[in-house]
């Protein structure tokens, strides 16, 4: 039997090191898409201009989105005109449930107000439905549209909605 002891793991030394000039790049085109028209960028037709760099993104770049839209025999060409996202994310007795099931799993949901909560479990869903369980912390950004389409569903009363917030290590 081979002893290990004196064995050293070293991971990913066979992994190219960075660029840092392909670093500044990507910089450079987040950057740019906040002065950006917004139909510089939105490729559904669908989305909006939203407060943060990360927030505005389209249905069509996540490849995660891609692949829900693309099961369908006809794609539409927003994920808002999927059939599957009513009943998947703005059905209140699909959000019922799945308030029932965060409960179970995670406790008390850190929200106030019918329509927060509803807003925030849609969210859930919509993730859940497309990139499937992620874990805890583990945040994504939902295309600009999808959030519109929920925030109209399901309103706020004085229009202040938090975006997307990055995890706290």
């Amino acid at each position: 039997m081979a002893s290990w002891s004196g064995s050293i793991v070293r991971p990913y030394i066979y992994d190219p090191e960075s660029d840092p000039d392909a670093q500044e790049e990507a910089v450079e085109v987040t950057t740019f898409r906040m002065i950006q028209d917004v139909s510089q960028w939105y490729q559904c037709g669908k989305c909006q201009s939203m407060p943060t760099e990360a927030e505005n993104c389209c249905c069509q770049e996540i490849a995660q989105v891609q692949r829900r839209l693309n099961q369908l025999p006809n794609p539409p060409s927003c994920m808002v005109d999927h059939p599957g996202l009513e009943p998947v994310c703005l059905n209140v007795y699909s959000l019922q449930k799945e308030f029932h099931i965060y409960r179970a799993d995670y406790g008390r949901l850190p929200v106030r107000g019918i329509n927060q909560r509803y807003r925030f479990l849609s969210y859930r869903s919509f993730v859940s439905w497309c990139w499937g369980f992620l874990g805890r912390r583990v945040r994504v950004v939902i295309p600009s549209c999808v959030v519109l389409r929920i925030r109209a569903e399901f309103p706020d009363g004085q229009g202040n909605y938090v975006g997307f917030r990055p995890p706290v290590e």
